[in-house]
């Protein structure tokens, strides 16, 4: 992702992992492949594989650079983990040396945003060091929503846990909170003037949104309320994650509508490319379009072109 500013805040990010991943009808249980091909005939090249008919997903962990702090949302799946399975069982090196090559080290973090608990988005949290789990980010404060931290904090504890959701759990959201270096907040917490949560439940039992605003401009980290440009335009197609599918299309259909047609920077988790872009209303639903930049500025609503996902400049 090209770096970005909102106001005097500097936005970037580095990649764990992104390539093909999953068909559009597996990933989204509701979706109808024809109906899923012609969306996608019309969006970026970079959002699908249309060799192996396979989306494009990319794990990825934000940095955001305010005057006083440097934040991390979503640290991905992070090395060393048990019990996470094929898929995710990848190289994390390039993790490491994305963070790095950001001129980063460990303590420089001041806050860790996680907008869920899901394993591709807390697993940098902690390090396995002398067979322990320990914060990654020793200065830092980790930003939990408290009922997204107590959802998981429960289902660990369960008779009949499901041991691979309860190890994340365990490995990085506990060892957090046992350094004292947790904050477990409301779903509509103001850490201070320009940086807020909103609430985006459904695809977690507590997902949040990250808010920055900085000199009336303002972008939303919006997790995995969004997997794909195809939640766009058809944005009842909840993925196969998501415990509570209706709630997950009621909560991204409140966020769009709210941030469609405007200035508003939407940055999504796992989109390819570029990653951040807006969204405009396209009848009843929405498209997407990634951020383009003029002269080393993003471009704004004004400048906006008419294809759906329009392409991204890397």
């Amino acid at each position: 992702m090209r770096p970005f500013h909102v106001g005097n805040i500097l936005v970037s990010s580095f990649i764990e992992r992104d390539g093909p991943w999953r068909a559009p009808t597996t990933m989204f249980p509701t979706a109808d492949r024809e109906t899923a091909l012609s969306h996608l005939k019309n969006m970026a090249p970079e959002v699908y594989d249309a060799a192996q008919e396979l989306l494009v997903i990319t794990y990825q962990t934000f940095v955001v650079r305010t005057p006083r702090h440097i934040i991390l949302i979503d640290t991905c799946v992070g090395d060393h983990k048990p019990l996470r399975g094929p898929a995710l069982d990848y190289p994390k090196q390039p993790w490491l040396d994305g963070f790095a090559a950001h001129g980063l080290r460990f303590d420089d973090i001041d806050y860790v945003f996680c907008t869920h608990l899901h394993v591709d988005h807390c697993g940098w949290n902690t390090r396995l060091i002398n067979g322990k789990w320990v914060p990654t980010f020793p200065n830092a404060t980790y930003i939990f929503g408290k009922v997204e931290y107590e959802a998981w904090e429960t289902a660990a504890n369960e008779a009949e846990r499901d041991e691979r959701l309860s190890a994340v759990w365990e490995d990085s959201c506990l060892p957090i909170v046992e350094a004292g270096q947790a904050k477990l907040v409301d779903a509509d917490f103001e850490l201070e003037d320009g940086i807020w949560l909103t609430p985006a439940f459904g695809h977690s039992p507590g997902q949040v949104c990250v808010n920055f605003k900085s000199q009336n401009e303002h972008a939303i980290f919006t997790g995995d309320m969004m997997h794909h440009a195809l939640q766009c335009v058809e944005p009842d197609w909840s993925t196969c994650f998501c415990p509570a599918p209706e709630e997950a299309a009621e909560s991204r259909k409140r966020i769009l509508r709210s941030v469609a047609d405007s200035d508003t920077i939407v940055v999504p988790a796992h989109f390819p490319g570029q990653t951040a872009g807006y969204v405009d209303t396209d009848g009843e639903t929405w498209r997407w379009r990634y951020m383009e930049f003029d002269n080393g500025q993003p471009t704004r609503v004004g400048d906006r072109q008419t294809m759906p996902g329009g392409s991204a400049t890397k």
